[in-house]
């Protein structure tokens, strides 16, 4: 299995906990990006893909006209027959029913909408400009379009939201026929106007105790409501899980295209450059990209992150699949650490699979740490 991420970094307005590289107020560069962008998926002309992700940015930023120019370069380039997931991220209030009759036309069968949360003054504190209405609108769009296959980001443990605010949010999309729903936990990262509010002093990380609370919840009130959780902070319905996020979480090579995209490839890993003007003239002069940050990876690498992904998946990792790749048996390198937390319930080895428990997977990070001490 090999992926295509392509990143869009255009957007309307930029969120105060976003890190990605986007731009604001950069319509001018649009044609441009998407005919280097191209050009850049030339170079892979080559490869089979197996999904296609459109991130951002907002990718659903795009006008009509700039859509149908993307989407029918990845059309020309790629073999839209052999995809098996094509899905492309989407904010409430961009999309309307002749850009999704594009995508629909292009291949696009998963939508990624961007919510967040139902509470306008928690939207408003991120730095979100759109509201739940918005959201009603897109989900009744594109359903009545004929999409099927969409998910709903959803971001917990903002500053000053309640447990029952989000819980609030959770019962309100739960009524639309959603396949996939991702729910993740805020980090302030830096560059970002959050973290600098934050330092400032302007408010408080929530805590950590109802962080918890609201990732407990997420999973009850998922679960019993038809969604599996298969991976921490994901759930789907029956058969629908993300195919493009598991290509990362089982280890295997992706291409990301675009400013600032990050590849896993044939063992090595790379990344595009964040500045614009600089990607746009590098494929625009020379029909080639010069990567920074080039490593290959060592058989150490390989292994931890082969570890730190696969364990974030509920099912865990295949005893028999490490053996094969690393020529290795897992238990003979990590029993102690598996036999330490099996102990206390944090993790189990069921059916050829190691995996982190529903108890251990609070204390994800704490476990993973430990493994890492091995190597």
């Amino acid at each position: 299995m090999i992926g295509l991420y392509i990143h869009i970094p255009f957007c309307a307005s930029k969120c105060y906990y976003c890190d990605f590289t986007s731009y604001i107020r950069s319509e001018h560069l649009i044609d441009e990006y998407i005919s280097a962008l191209l050009l850049e998926l030339d170079l892979y002309k080559h490869e089979k893909f197996d999904t296609i992700f459109i991130g951002g940015g907002t990718p659903s930023y795009l006008n009509d006209k700039q859509l149908e120019k993307l989407l029918k370069g990845i059309s020309d380039r790629c073999d839209l027959n052999r995809i098996l997931e094509f899905t492309i991220e989407c904010n409430p209030g961009t999309l309307t029913y002749s850009k999704l009759k594009i995508m629909e036309c292009y291949g696009i069968d998963r939508l990624s909408i961007g919510l967040q949360s139902a509470n306008l003054s928690t939207l408003n504190f991120i730095g979100r400009t759109h509201s739940f209405d918005d959201f009603e609108k897109s989900i009744n769009y594109a359903q009545n379009v004929g999409f099927e296959n969409l998910n709903v980001d959803l971001i917990y443990g903002i500053p000053n939201e309640k447990l029952y605010d989000y819980e609030v949010t959770l019962q309100r999309i739960i009524q639309y026929d959603l396949s996939h729903i991702s729910a993740y936990s805020l980090i302030l990262e830096k560059n970002t106007k959050f973290y600098n509010m934050y330092k400032k002093g302007n408010f408080v990380e929530s805590d950590e105790d109802i962080q918890i609370d609201m990732y407990k919840y997420t999973k009850y009130f998922l679960e019993l409501n038809g969604f599996e959780q298969y991976e921490v902070s994901n759930y789907s319905k029956y058969n629908k899980s993300c195919l493009h996020n598991l290509i990362y979480w089982n280890f295997n090579d992706y291409i990301g295209i675009g400013v600032s995209a990050h590849s896993f490839y044939k063992n090595v890993r790379f990344e595009n450059t964040k500045n614009i003007s600089t990607y746009i003239e590098m494929l625009k002069k020379n029909n080639k990209l010069i990567y920074e940050n080039v490593y290959n990876n060592s058989f150490v690498d390989n292994i931890e992150e082969y570890i730190m992904l696969g364990l974030r998946k509920i099912r865990g990792i295949s005893l028999e699949d490490f053996n094969t790749r690393f020529d290795s048996s897992f238990l003979s390198v990590f029993g102690e650490v598996v036999n330490k937390y099996k102990k206390n319930g944090l993790m189990d080895v069921v059916d050829k699979m190691v995996f982190i428990t529903n108890e251990g997977m609070i204390l994800m990070n704490l476990i993973l740490k430990d493994f890492m001490g091995k190597l």
